[in-house]
């Protein structure tokens, strides 16, 4: 007797086990993807982990040099541009507002420099308008 409870409960083990898989009911729900881990903001933005869900949602910051300055306009995507002599920045800057073209210009750091120093900057634009700024740059470095 005590033969058969152990047979009948492998029969019935057996029998759920294959209920289970014929009908699917032990088939897992794929969980939903997990949300990108907030950003630890005392990182620099070159360390802090980049999920490739959305590479817009980190801004100017992100795309450009660090030390620099705008013109007040804003663009999605950016494009370096030439290099400017540091007494020419500002007039190309004022040139590439009055055009409505977003501008952004930050000093070289070259190796051996002092920081302080004033020296070249390199500019960046907006890149849906990277033509019309390079006709204004060298209209204003043609002025100079």
């Amino acid at each position: 007797m005590g033969r058969r409870r152990r047979v009948t409960g492998r029969r019935s083990g057996l029998l759920r086990s294959v209920v289970t898989i014929v009908l699917g009911l032990s088939r897992r729900h794929e969980a939903p993807p997990a949300a990108a881990p907030w950003r630890d903001r005392s990182l620099p933005s070159i360390d802090a982990p980049m999920p490739a869900v959305n590479p817009l949602q980190f801004g100017r910051a992100f795309q450009l040099p660090p030390f620099g300055h705008g013109n007040g306009l804003e663009a999605v995507f950016w494009t370096p541009g030439e290099r400017l002599p540091a007494d020419r920045v500002d007039a190309t800057m004022a040139a590439l507002l009055a055009e409505g073209i977003a501008a952004w210009a930050a000093p070289v750091r070259l190796p051996g420099r002092d920081r302080r120093a004033t020296g070249p900057h390199d500019l960046w634009t907006a890149a849906d308008r990277a033509d019309d700024a390079q006709d204004v740059v060298m209209r204003v470095l043609a002025e100079h």
